[in-house]
């Protein structure tokens, strides 16, 4: 039942069996859905669009007004006009007709007094009757598949249900994925109507509704009959239909990620190089990706620091898969206490930090934005291969990443962005070398810490503005004389020869080393 009533279902009604079209043959399918008696030559904002126009012409009299008030008809997009030939309007002029014929407006005339308020009383009935009959329907249908949602073993069997219920082609596309025909046939038509679809915005024979999950898309559901217009019972039947299957979606995904632990033992001995490289080679070539074998890998590591409140990660898991899967990455999750270890395979290929961070900032703020608001992490990237068989070199620089950004939040997620950060790191693993830069820098830690006295920092920043004393002084605020007085007393401390090359640098590491640590984790 199409729950729509057209200009051709008039003729069927006691009023229009005398009731003749002069024009506009080609538009009797419009629909209608209201009724209005408009008298008035200015139409406004009473039309909306698919109205049914009833009037007997009181201020139409005149060929070119009536000829206007049809254009507007048209541009207004109006089911239909009705005209009641007598006193006001004998006529419909020649060109008036040429115009409907044209834009395809049905022109129904009356040859004698009929009356209006009951056609508008009895076209109005059945168009409420139409919508409770409809909503009931729709109702009824919506019970039906959430039911079915409960039984079934595979989400192929609500698209099946739509199909029959239905009776149109269904077309199912999973990012990234070939679209699911049921039936598997009218591929062709399915590209001609979707082409026509995309060109135009909208299409009678074709329409499509997104597949969200967690806020993100995940597909769209289509649905197209190159014989007959797709009505809107049938967008409201589509809509109903996604939503059941996102959430069948969400529950298959959501028990899929809580139980998927059968390659966390291929996973970790991946990550930590203990595997055999064709045990890993088999375990890609087994996955629906075929190109994982020759494209760039890199480790990700969340750090999930301790909390009091007890998160249930496997929709924060599920949505960060479908953020990156979304950017054209695929994902391998390997997770451990206090940490979520994902191995990432790129399969674009191009922009490749770019596109980690827009995925990494879109998490973020679902984070923020849903109940993992309390959700304390920490993001490190490792070192961005091209052999996958070297990966545990990228777990390595996401765990250093991560000591790194545990303790500087505001540096980069990325591995190559932290090169002298790395460098620092390394020193502060050796015990000989940390000793060394302490001992060297004690005198003048000691000197702050006792007088207030700023040497650390003056230090610092002497050397990053190379030694030039007024850009110095300007940069830590203060004049030129108090800039002398700190500088003669870090002299005194450290030695004169803090300045000559080798010892310059040296001096610089080891203020880092200091400065920082790196080491010290949750």
């Amino acid at each position: 039942m199409s729950y729509s009533l057209t200009v051709q279902d008039l003729f069927n009604k006691n009023h229009f069996q005398k009731a003749e079209i002069l024009a506009g043959h080609d538009g009797v399918l419009n629909t209608i859905k209201w009724v209005h008696i408009l008298e008035s030559k200015e139409i406004g904002t009473f039309i909306k669009g698919n109205e049914l126009i009833l009037t007997t012409g009181i201020q139409l009299t005149k060929e070119k007004t009536l000829f206007e008030f049809v254009e507007q008809l048209i541009k207004k997009e109006a089911a239909g006009l009705c005209i009641e030939l007598g006193e006001h309007i004998q006529y419909v002029p020649d060109n008036v007709i040429e115009l409907a014929n044209l834009y395809n407006l049905p022109i129904i005339v009356f040859n004698e007094i009929v009356p209006f308020i009951e056609i508008t009383q009895e076209i109005h009935s059945m168009l409420i009757n139409q919508q409770y009959e409809m909503i009931k329907r729709l109702e009824n249908y919506s019970q039906e598949i959430n039911k079915l949602t409960l039984k079934i073993t595979h989400y192929e069997h609500i698209l099946m249900r739509l199909n029959k219920y239905l009776n149109v082609n269904v077309a199912f596309n999973i990012n990234g994925q070939q679209p699911m025909f049921i039936p598997n046939e009218k591929h062709h038509t399915y590209k001609k109507l979707r082409s026509e679809y995309e060109k135009i915005g909208v299409g009678k024979h074709f329409a499509k509704c997104e597949v969200n999950i967690l806020e993100e898309s995940y597909g769209e559901v289509c649905i197209f009959s190159e014989n007959r217009t797709i009505n809107e019972f049938e967008l409201l039947v589509l809509d109903r239909t996604v939503t059941a299957l996102s959430q069948y979606l969400l529950r298959s995904l959501y028990i899929e990620e809580k139980q998927n632990i059968h390659s966390r033992v291929l996973l970790e001995s991946w990550v930590y190089g203990t595997v055999e490289d064709s045990v890993i080679t088999s375990f890609l070539q087994e996955q629906s990706f075929h190109q994982l074998l020759n494209c760039s890998y890199f480790v990700l590591i969340d750090h999930i620091k301790n909390s009091k409140k007890q998160f249930d990660l496997n929709y924060y898991k599920l949505y960060s898969r479908t953020i990156f899967e979304n950017k054209g990455f695929v994902l391998f999750l390997l997770e451990e206490k206090q940490r979520l270890v994902y191995v990432i395979a790129d399969i674009y290929g191009y922009d490749i930090k770019l596109r980690i961070l827009d995925c990494i900032e879109k998490i973020r703020n679902f984070r923020k934005n849903n109940n993992y608001i309390d959700l304390n992490v920490t993001t490190a990237v490792g070192q961005i291969l091209k052999d996958y068989k070297l990966i545990h070199q990228s777990f390595e620089t996401a765990q250093d990443t991560l000591l790194i950004r545990n303790n500087a939040l505001q540096l980069s997620y990325f591995y190559e962005d932290l090169y002298l950060h790395q460098l620092v790191l390394q020193m502060q693993k050796n015990k000989a070398i940390m000793d060394l830069a302490k001992n060297y820098l004690q005198p003048l830690y000691e000197y702050d810490a006792k007088n207030n006295g700023q040497l650390i920092v003056t230090l610092q920043v002497y050397l990053q503005c190379n030694c030039l004393k007024k850009e110095t002084a300007e940069k830590l605020f203060i004049v030129r004389q108090t800039l002398y007085h700190r500088l003669a007393k870090i002299e005194d401390l450290i030695g004169k020869d803090y300045m000559l090359p080798p010892k310059r640098l040296a001096v610089e590491l080891m203020l880092l080393a200091t400065q920082y640590n790196f080491q010290v984790t949750d």
